[in-house]
Formats: C-alpha cells, sequence, structure tokens
C-alpha cells in the first residue's frame, strides 16, 4: 500500500480528492490511526471556522475586491457576487502554465554553464600549481 501525502490527505477533508481515490485514502486512515486522528482534527477545525466565518461568504465583495471579481470577459460581475464566488473562481481557475523556454535562453544558459566550468577548472589548476 502507497503512502496518502498531507496534501492528499487535506483534499480529502475539502472534498477535493478524485472519486476513485477517496476509498484509497479511507482505507489508509482506517489503518493509520495518527493519520486518521489529523483528518478529525482538521475537520473539526473546518466546522469550527464554518460556525465562526460561515456568514462572510454570502456578504456581497467589498468594493476594494472589485477588481479581482473580473470575469473572463474584462467586466465587472454583476453586484450579487459574493465571496463564496470569487473563492470557487479562483479554485476552478487552472494555475498558469510555466513559461517555456525559446532557443535563446537554451543558449545562455548554456554559455553561463560553459563559462562557469571553465572558470571552476581555472581555479583547480590555479589551487594545483600553488601546491607544487
Amino acid at each position: 500500500m502507497t503512502h496518502i501525502s498531507e496534501t492528499e490527505l487535506n483534499a480529502y477533508v475539502d472534498g477535493e480528492t478524485f472519486p476513485e481515490r477517496q476509498a484509497v485514502i479511507e482505507a489508509w486512515l482506517a489503518r493509520n490511526h495518527a493519520d486518521a486522528a489529523k483528518v478529525k482534527g482538521w475537520r473539526r477545525q473546518n466546522q469550527m471556522l464554518r460556525a465562526s466565518f460561515g456568514r462572510i461568504l454570502s456578504e456581497p465583495l467589498p468594493p476594494s475586491l472589485a477588481s479581482a471579481a473580473l470575469n473572463t470577459s474584462g467586466a465587472l460581475e454583476p453586484s450579487g457576487g459574493s465571496v463564496a464566488m470569487l473563492s470557487a473562481r479562483a479554485r476552478a481557475t487552472p494555475a498558469p502554465a510555466p513559461p517555456s523556454w525559446d532557443r535563446r535562453d537554451r543558449v545562455a544558459l548554456i554559455a553561463a554553464g560553459s563559462f562557469l566550468a571553465g572558470a571552476g577548472v581555472a581555479c583547480l589548476a590555479g589551487f594545483l600549481a600553488g601546491l607544487q
């Protein structure tokens, strides 16, 4: 049986695991009481946070956050937008792809690596020459 990471346990508590992984995680928790206790504590913490701050999720967005509520067309969401809506959009928005390296970047990296390697060889040669 593979180890279940803390990241995946957090996703399980938040209801964000893939359905096919849910049974695997539940089987893990049945055998690993320390992780089961963590999950129980996290769920309790979530309940306390919802009890204390859940009402905020339905409040309208403050004007200072209006720019963060831009929809994909660049228009502002209707005034009925809420903190929960913004939070859901943030979770649904895929992370931007990492920038790809073009040919010039690779050539610059190779040149810098070659320079550093040559400098290292020169320093080593100087050090060895000083030992003689």
